[in-house]
């Protein structure tokens, strides 16, 4: 290799991260990237093309070994050295068949790092990586005909139950262009809001990003719409396609809330969905204005098997069942959330159900609702689902 080696450092511990750029700075090894565990890593091992990759081995175990692979898939030709505080034989055996080249004992000396990378550098084939698949997360929007039927609801409670229970990152960017109401309902302070980021999506970058988020104390990060709906008149739909696909190149899920209207946001929403949630409630409004956007979408072709039917049931006074539902939409219904006067108390004090009221009916079904859409309802198939989630086929336009 003519130049010295281009190095992405994936670790979740930021101060080790600084550690180990120090650690290189003596032999001239520049570092490209360095961040943690998940889609981001794969995204920016595909935009950076690193020569080497400098991996931790740390709890959660699974995902770490999950990124490997990805970042292994994206960059085939790039060794992998590993690090790890454990030397237990199953995690080695792990590391190995994930494509690790070696596996260095943590905490390690600069000589010892130096030796493996010098090492495992003679090894590299000439020539670079073929093209891979790009690397990005799942883009779920939640979209509904008609207004106040719950997606506010289920999208903030969805994304705090997959950041409570997994190790995925999620982002929620509310594009309801009229009363944006995920800031609300999780209790934060906006900052930045989508409307000023899709502006600059052009020049935008992954710092400048990262520090307009509002960090929910879930984990959940937030880029709420603008408080008022003029804000949105210089927004462009390709603008909002580009941000959500930028988004997804850092997050694991990105979770778009949309308006009960149908407009060019709302349809750039849906474009760049890998999945959407289509919710409607069971009074015949609803039904009847999903029945029309469904036969609207069939028309442009929009993949149907992108489409899951959800079916919110806003209050209990009501004798529709799912079935009739499935017969008047002429789809089959994915999930039914009943109803359960806990989530609006819970809404009431700023806080998903999913937290205030752990125990709920409505707090299981939504935790549930996220497993499903996670795909933690069927562990077989957890670690594909991973990377397909990572490097989805066909999904992107």
């Amino acid at each position: 290799m003519g130049r010295n080696p281009l190095v992405m450092i994936i670790d979740e511990d930021p101060i080790f991260r600084q550690e180990l750029q120090a650690m290189l700075t003596p032999a001239r090894l520049a570092v490209v990237a360095d961040c943690g565990y998940g889609v981001e890593a794969a995204s920016l091992a595909e935009e950076l093309k690193p020569d080497l990759i400098l991996a931790s081995i740390e709890e959660p175990i699974a995902r770490a070994i999950q990124t490997v692979e990805a970042v292994r898939g994206i960059r085939p030709n790039a060794p992998v050295i590993a690090y790890s505080s454990s030397t237990e034989l199953p995690l080695v055996r792990q590391v190995m068949h994930a494509g690790a080249r070696d596996l260095l004992v943590h905490p390690f000396k600069v000589g010892e790092l130096l030796a493996a990378i010098e090492a495992v550098m003679r090894t590299v084939p000439s020539g670079g990586a073929a093209a891979q698949p790009q690397a990005a997360g799942t883009i779920l929007t939640v979209f509904g005909a008609k207004g106040g039927i719950g997606k506010t609801t289920i999208t903030t409670n969805i994304a705090t139950a997959i950041a409570r229970d997994t190790d995925n990152s999620v982002l929620v960017m509310d594009l309801d262009t009229r009363f944006g109401d995920v800031a609300i309902m999780l209790d934060i302070e906006p900052a930045v809001t989508v409307a000023e980021m899709a502006a600059q999506v052009a020049t935008l970058d992954r710092a400048t990003f990262k520090s307009a988020l509002v960090e929910h104390s879930s984990g959940v990060f937030v880029l709420p719409s603008p408080k008022h709906p003029n804000d949105w008149r210089q927004v462009q739909a390709e603008d909002v396609k580009q941000l959500a696909r930028f988004a997804s190149r850092m997050f694991d899920y990105v979770i778009l809330d949309t308006p009960g209207a149908f407009n060019d946001i709302v349809g750039a929403a849906l474009e760049v969905a890998t999945q959407v949630l289509v919710v409607t409630s069971v009074d015949m409004a609803s039904i009847k204005d999903t029945s029309f956007i469904l036969d609207v979408l069939e028309s442009e072709g929009f993949p149907d098997e992108r489409l899951f039917l959800t079916v919110n049931h806003p209050n209990g006074a009501n004798t529709i069942r799912s079935a009739d539902i499935e017969r008047v939409l002429r789809k089959q219904v994915f999930w039914e959330i009943p109803h359960d006067s806990q989530m609006t108390m819970a809404t009431q004090v700023g806080l998903p159900v999913v937290l205030a009221r752990p125990k709920s009916r409505a707090a299981s079904n939504l935790t549930g609702l996220a497993g499903k859409i996670t795909g933690r309802d069927a562990p077989a198939r957890e670690s594909k689902g991973f990377l397909r989630r990572l490097i989805p086929a066909g999904s992107r336009n």
